[in-house]
């Protein structure tokens, strides 16, 4: 097992998104690439964007500051705002040569889609059947559409389809075909996804009075035409997610009074705390008699799909190896919840994922694959002597539409971010494990950084030291590092001289006009990404003016500053983040103290007589300091 350490929001994710990149693109204005990043480990982006129960900020460092990081919020943004580049990429069809086996899923949730993407990637031939006439699993047949959308779960599903996977809705395996028949016709794997499909019910007297209905049959046909008919008064039975659905369901139909009752307190309900909190504010109570009574104590799976064959079952589950994901039967592995019990959406995928490596192994060795155990550790929880430097950021939220409107309507209830909040809530992430290295070859132990450093990080040892689970990653460091010792994992700008000297030689050709000024602008203070995307020449050559976007202007070393003076530039302006915004104690007192220390140094390269200028400002445009 490695040592490294990871991200608590990447460990606390089933699958392991990498947030932190995705962040530092959202920051820099590349939505596209954030897309990228999610996708590659979740290709249920769009659904995951608005149901996830976001563990990722559940182990969140930032929440002992104030607030997690509202990632879940941040991946529907991206999501939003990449919809043009999605519908494009889909015509790539990003997947390896053809292997000529073809592969079996039966079930379309989030499980079975995941394990169709993975395979259909790696160049093998994808066939799902879906009992429905609505793929999606119960994500596109009965979770509420004010929490999900069918269009969103379409918009998953069609990413899936474009790699080349084949779906069949409206079939049910077990009965017009089976799996003896799909290794008849030269199937090489079969893959159970069916979900927990049935609802359970209980065994008393008058439960099948026509007044009691099941969960997952009433939440299916609430959006047919003929939704079924309730009176005014309503009694969910049970204390799940599927129960609350029910009940906030129901409300919505006209009811004057809707109570969950469970054998749990409010505190010990399972379902996830905010969805309980929402439904109480819904009005729903704990008051009886009632004219409908709605069980919703569980889900079973329907196996009827295995009807015909010897696969083993146990208790009404499949009987599976946990190791491998294979069943009694060669060649059929099972995946998702009718494998490990009532999940996730995005557990489901990570079960997805698994099963697709399992079954590509068996297929190209004819072995079966016993998966390791995933052993990933988190970097430590942030120290109480950082916690109480870094600066509070208020998180954005998102206001929801007042009980009494939502409960008229299945509208969708929660809005996405708008691009200045995707923003403001993106600069909020503290970026955990990406911070300073020191190179022990070049490190003098002089002690700037112990000096510098605004967070009390650095240490001397034999060299410098910047433990990750102290280090902000500010950069401050690695700007007055006289020996060039220390490098940033994330944000680094060691490369600004170069980056601007080829930008300036492809113009040497063209009449920029004068003066010609290279601006460099705080990172986190932009509101779009219009002022963060690449320039076009052409801008720059009509207006004079070529920005560069730093997360810190503190950061910015006197080479830096001057770098643009000696490639031909007239005037470095530098616009600095409004003071209450600033991410970093002291970084203002930094950045003028590099700008005198570039003025000086100016002097000695005639800067005076030549007419450049250095320029400091604040965003608002307050002068700070100029040297004209």
């Amino acid at each position: 097992m490695s040592d490294e350490v990871y991200p608590p929001c990447y460990v606390g994710c089933p699958v392991h998104t990498n947030n932190q990149k995705l962040v530092e693109h959202v920051v820099n204005g590349k939505y596209e690439n954030a897309l990228e990043v999610l996708i590659e480990s979740n290709p249920f982006v769009s659904v995951c964007g608005r149901i996830c129960h976001h563990p990722c900020e559940q182990h969140c460092r930032r929440s002992k500051i104030e607030a997690p990081v509202g990632l879940r919020r941040l991946k529907r943004f991206i999501v939003e705002s990449t919809k043009n580049y999605r519908r494009e990429r889909r015509k790539q069809r990003l997947v390896k040569p053809y292997k000529g086996k073809k592969v079996v899923i039966i079930g379309s949730g989030p499980s079975g889609m995941t394990v169709a993407h993975d395979l259909a990637k790696m160049g093998y031939e994808v066939d799902i059947y879906e009992k429905s006439s609505v793929p999606g699993g119960l994500l596109g047949s009965a979770l509420p559409r004010y929490r999900l959308p069918l269009d969103a779960v379409l918009e998953d599903i069609d990413d899936i389809l474009s790699l080349g996977v084949k779906l069949k809705t409206g079939v049910e395996v077990g009965k017009e075909i089976t799996i003896k028949d799909f290794f008849g016709e030269g199937c090489k794997a079969v893959i159970l996804a069916t979900g927990l499909s049935e609802s359970r019910t209980l065994n008393i007297p008058g439960i099948d009075n026509d007044s009691v209905l099941l969960a997952l049959p009433f939440l299916m046909t609430v959006r047919s035409p003929s939704p079924p008919k309730l009176g005014k008064r309503i009694a969910v039975i049970g204390g799940g997610n599927v129960a609350i659905d029910v009940a906030r369901t129901a409300r919505r139909m006209e009811t004057e009074r809707v109570v969950v009752v469970c054998l749990e307190s409010e505190d010990e309900m399972p379902a996830w705390e905010w969805e309980v909190e929402e439904a109480m504010d819904e009005s729903i109570t704990a008051t009886l008699p009632v004219d409908n009574v709605i069980i919703a104590i569980g889900q079973r799976s329907n196996l009827s799909c295995i009807n015909g064959t010897d696969i083993k079952i146990e208790k009404g589950r499949i009987v599976s190896d946990p190791e491998t994901l294979s069943t009694s039967m060669e060649g059929v592995f099972l995946t998702g919840e009718v494998q490990m019990g009532p999940a996730s959406a995005i557990e489901s995928v990570r079960e997805g994922h698994r099963v697709a490596r399992a079954v590509d192994y068996y297929l190209e060795n004819g072995q079966l694959l016993k998966l390791p155990r995933e052993d990933v550790i988190p970097l430590g929880e942030l120290p109480d002597d950082v916690v109480e430097k870094v600066k509070k950021l208020k998180p954005v939220e998102i206001e929801l539409p007042a009980p009494e409107h939502r409960i008229r309507s299945f509208d969708e209830l929660e809005r996405p971010f708008t691009e200045q909040e995707a923003l403001a809530e993106a600069k909020r992430c503290i970026a955990c494990t990406t911070g300073a290295l020191a190179d022990e070859n070049k490190c003098a132990a002089c002690l700037t950084c112990v000096r510098i450093c605004p967070f009390g990080v650095a240490t001397i040892e034999r060299t410098a030291i910047m433990p990750q689970e102290k280090c902000q990653a500010c950069g401050l460091c690695a700007a007055e590092c006289p020996a060039a010792a220390i490098a940033l994992k994330r944000f680094g700008t060691n490369k600004m001289h170069e980056t601007l000297s080829e930008f300036l030689e492809s113009l040497k050709s063209k009449d920029i006009k004068s003066p010609f000024l290279v601006s460099y602008c705080c990172l986190f203070e932009v509101t779009s990404r219009s002022f963060l995307v690449n320039h076009e020449d052409e801008e720059v050559v009509e207006y004079g003016v070529y920005k560069v976007m730093v997360p810190c202007v503190a950061r910015l070393s006197v080479y830096d500053i001057l770098s643009p003076l000696e490639l031909g530039a007239d005037g470095v302006v530098i616009i600095a983040c409004s003071e209450e915004e600033c991410l970093y104690p002291a970084a203002e007192d930094r950045l003028l103290e590099s700008s005198f220390s570039g003025l000086r140094c100016g002097s000695e390269l005639s800067c005076r007589e030549t007419g450049q200028c250095i320029c400091v400002s604040r965003c608002g445009h307050q002068v700070l300091w100029c040297n004209r």
